[in-house]
């Protein structure tokens, strides 16, 4: 089988609230989905360097990488997205670059929240990991 060329990275990002495990989700770059962070992969750059990047720019949450995830791809357009998603410890924040909106919800809420499948899929890897707790 071939192995597709990466197009994007992207993060499912947690922080701990108290004693609950809360994800991130952010509006598109439209408004019009919610979204996990994620961008093109720039010549010369890491997939874990251009998911924390994205992360950093969109939203202004920084994080540390604790896993990779699963690899998503799809079609828009007529050109194939392929997607490698990195599950993300909330580290810090700063200002971001791009004024999106940002919601950290439970499991559940975060998945229901998700407009496309393959954000759904990458949270669901991060249950099926067992690296969290929830």
């Amino acid at each position: 089988m071939t192995e597709k060329k990466l197009t994007h990275a992207g993060c499912v990002v947690f922080r701990n609230d108290e004693d609950r495990v809360r994800f991130l989700v952010i509006s598109s770059s439209t408004g019009e989905h919610w979204v996990l962070p994620k961008g093109h992969i720039d010549p010369g750059e890491t997939p874990e360097t251009t998911a924390l990047r994205e992360l950093m720019e969109e939203t202004g949450v920084l994080g540390e990488i604790i896993r990779p995830l699963s690899v998503q791809s799809f079609d828009i357009n007529g050109k194939q997205v392929v997607i490698q998603y990195f599950l993300v410890r909330m580290t810090g924040s700063k200002e971001a670059s791009e004024n999106r909106e940002l919601l950290w919800k439970e499991l559940k809420d975060a998945r229901e929240k998700l407009s496309f499948i393959e954000g759904k899929q990458a949270l669901k890897d991060t249950v099926d990991s067992k690296v969290l707790r929830i």
